[in-house]
């Protein structure tokens, strides 16, 4: 993963394309992220994604285009059916500046690659810092914040920085399921550390685990 805070306009357009794509798979879907280290007990989270996220992701608070229009812009350019978006388009959002937008374009896209997740680590915020508050971390060289809704939760933040600055205790990703909105539990594996790993651990995971998952042995 490149962190990169000098990118060209061009440079900075594509890599925002870049990210729209790599997000397109997400939505419509909720994900579990599961996470274990070695003699640690399970953690875990739910999440889903939305249009209207991304925008905000990338530090972009647009004057000329909602959140939703403008991923539907990008969107529709990445499928040859659109002019996409400007660099007019692209305002920093509060406390943000040009820099700020080239680091976070520029990681988006491996940061929400979830099916390369076993590269990535989770863990629950529990670091006081300057920068916006989350529930939980997934990320590497760089950060992305959930903030916790009920028994799921969504993307508020991408920071260009270590999870290591915003939680005490990481958990290495060992699987990741994948249901559609209308289903009531997880069935899809979509990344497992090695083969046949969750048959053989699923007899270990707590109740609460057990029961967000449909899983026949």
């Amino acid at each position: 993963m490149i962190i990169n805070s000098k990118l060209s306009d061009e440079a900075l357009l594509k890599a925002i394309y870049q990210a729209t794509s790599a997000y397109s798979n997400l939505i419509g879907n909720s994900y579990l992220i599961i996470g274990k280290n070695k003699n640690s007990n399970y953690f875990y989270f739910q999440n889903f994604f939305e249009k209207k996220h991304l925008m905000h992701l990338l530090g972009i608070n647009s004057k000329t285009l909602s959140a939703t229009e403008f991923y539907e812009k990008c969107d529709l350019y990445n499928k040859g059916k659109g002019a996409g978006i400007a660099l007019s388009d692209c305002t920093p959002s509060r406390n943000h500046n040009r820099t700020t937008i080239n680091e976070k374009c520029s990681c988006c896209a491996d940061v929400l690659r979830i099916q390369d997740a076993k590269y990535m680590k989770i863990g629950l915020k529990d670091k006081i810092s300057q920068y916006v508050n989350f529930s939980f971390g997934y990320g590497n060289e760089a950060t992305l914040g959930f903030q916790k809704i009920r028994d799921t939760s969504f993307p508020v933040t991408l920071i260009p920085r270590s999870i290591d600055e915003f939680v005490l205790q990481k958990y290495r990703i060992i699987f990741v399921l994948e249901k559609k909105a209308e289903e009531e539990k997880f069935s899809r594996i979509i990344m497992e550390v090695k083969g046949g790993l969750f048959k053989e651990l699923y007899s270990d995971f707590p109740d609460d685990l057990k029961k967000l998952i449909n899983f026949e042995k």
